[in-house]
């Protein structure tokens, strides 16, 4: 835990942030009560970036995955205990499942049941609009430059649409750029025992996403960070106090993400996981960045200028910026899903450096196109700067509230805007095949095989009268059942072997999928059923 010694600390451990201006020289007048601080201007970033960017609300809702969640949630909540065994699939049942989201569920659940889909939209969008905030006022924090702060705010946001999609996920950039602002004051001001706040949120984060391990990971950066920076100003007590306040943090974390349903027992699965090659080679947001992606000029803007302003903070003494921007860009560039963290992680840096360099473009012999870029930037925060001083405290945060409140009118009420539709997409997903599914087949007991990335939609639409062969739940499913799925979708040679293993006697299938094709020439497969989606297939030998 965090060192009692905080007070005791010398300057040399202590950065503080650099103000654009001088308070004593700005004049005592109000702020104009229209302009709203950058804080709820950042909040509203993610509703801008979504319409603008993206194709609207349903782009959340591109995952089936939010389909399982909601009714994992829902079965919680009717049995008052979280599920030891699997209950969606005809193909495990009575398996061993972490249900390592419970609590995320619990919530989504709840939400569901009281505004549909449409809650939950608005429940990711709220939590986006957080990250984007903290990501903000890290930026600040870390640099004192406000206009810097909200342009990287907006491309990290943008940047970052990758992975938007209604599933537990999104606390984790959220509770990273917490654990990074605690861990920039904490620099900052020296105040340690600010620290004190980060194993009671990593109770809260570890039972609801499994990405709990980022806050610890960023505790070790910290401290390998300080050990390292300390040496190089040969400051020994530093090193003593920060290092080993950061390390015991990270401790403590570690002991309270114990404190979940599984006990140790979680942290071997999700290793086992995140630790397969397997997955990293079958799951899209496993794989390494499309850079043919419409996201993809964002996330590059970005990744240049972490990869520059960590040599900038090489040049001036900085381990810790540079190994936290360095980690996370290259761990972006391994999987997509990291993108988010990386956004979050690498904003404050990039924002601390892009200051100190138009400063030195302005004071130094450089360009004088870039020199006046530099004047007119300085111009600019400064009058920003004038704004926040002035700033009454205690404000309500009226923007943010009104946005909230009439996007979630809209979003009950969209009339024909189809970005404010809050749905499944129907050219996405089997919507119209999941209505005349149970009419169409004549067995009594339904065994349908569909692609894993429908299982979590036919989930939330017809469980639990029809349970499914597999869903978003790889982990577990496990590498070998997962291979199996593939090989039935691919129409294998050992397709009609590994059907007949789990006695399948129906099929929905894309109408243009490799299966489809195959299933149309067998004379032991009937199509029941087509749409411009889906067609759903029927064993006719009789076998269950």
């Amino acid at each position: 835990m965090p060192s009692q010694r905080d007070e005791g600390m010398p300057p040399t451990c202590i950065r503080g942030p650099v103000d654009a201006t001088d308070p004593s020289a700005v004049s005592a007048v109000t702020r104009p009560s229209w302009v709203p601080p950058l804080s709820d201007i950042a909040f509203l970033i993610p509703i801008l970036v979504l319409f603008w960017c993206t194709t609207g609300v349903a782009w959340l809702l591109t995952d089936s995955d939010t389909g399982w969640h909601i009714r994992t949630g829902e079965w919680i909540l009717s049995n008052g205990r979280i599920p030891a065994v699997d209950i969606f699939s005809f193909t495990r049942p009575g398996s061993p499942w972490f249900a390592w989201e419970w609590l995320s569920d619990v919530v989504m659940a709840a939400v569901h049941h009281i505004t549909g889909l449409g809650g939950i939209v608005l429940l990711c969008i709220v939590l986006l609009g957080l990250t984007s905030t903290c990501i903000y006022r890290n930026a600040v924090a870390e640099s004192g430059h406000r206009l810097i702060a909200i342009v990287l705010t907006a491309l990290g946001m943008a940047a970052s649409t990758i992975h938007w999609l209604a599933r537990p996920h999104l606390v984790t950039p959220l509770l990273a750029a917490v654990f990074l602002g605690t861990l920039i004051r904490v620099q900052r001001s020296g105040k340690s025992r600010l620290l004190m706040v980060l194993p009671p949120l990593t109770m809260l984060w570890v039972n609801l996403h499994g990405g709990f391990f980022v806050g610890i990971v960023l505790l070790i950066t910290y401290a390998l960070g300080s050990v390292v920076e300390d040496f190089i100003q040969e400051d020994r007590f530093c090193v003593r106090t920060r290092a080993k306040n950061y390390a015991l943090t990270a401790v403590a974390c570690l002991a309270a993400s114990i404190l979940n349903p599984y006990g140790y027992r979680l942290h071997i699965h999700v290793a086992q996981y995140l630790g397969a090659s397997f997955y990293i080679q079958r799951i899209s947001e496993f794989q390494s960045p499309d850079f043919h992606s419409f996201s993809a000029a964002y996330f590059e803007t970005l990744l240049v200028l972490a990869i520059a302003a960590a040599f900038w903070h090489f040049s001036a003494g900085r381990p810790t910026q540079v190994m936290l921007l360095l980690s996370w860009a290259h761990l972006a560039l391994f999987s997509v899903r990291n993108i988010p963290i990386f956004a979050v992680v690498s904003v404050p840096g990039i924002a601390s450096a892009l200051r100190e360099w138009l400063e030195h473009a302005r004071s130094s012999n450089s360009l004088r196109w870039l020199q006046r870029l530099s004047a007119s930037v300085s111009d600019l925060e400064a009058g920003l700067q004038f704004l926040a001083s002035r700033r009454k405290r205690g404000r309500l945060h009226c923007i943010p509230r009104l946005a909230v409140l009439t996007l979630g009118v809209l979003l009950a009420y969209p009339g024909h805007f189809k970005a404010l539709r809050a749905e499944f997409d129907p050219n996405r997903f089997p919507v119209m095949a999941a209505f005349a599914l149970p009419r169409q087949t004549t067995a009594k007991s339904i065994r349908l095989y569909a692609n894993w990335q429908w299982g979590g939609y036919l989930i939330y639409r017809l469980w639990p009268s029809l349970k499914v062969f597999d869903d978003g739940r790889t982990d577990f499913y496990g590498p070998a059942f997962v291979q199996d799925g593939l090989d039935v979708w691919d129409a294998k040679s050992n397709w009609s072997t590994i059907l007949a293993q789990y006695h399948v006697n129906a099929a929905l299938l894309p109408v243009d999928s490799a299966l489809a094709t195959v299933l149309r020439e067998r004379p032991d497969w009937i199509p029941v059923y087509q749409d411009s989606v889906a067609v759903l297939f029927e064993r006719t030998d009789g076998r269950k």
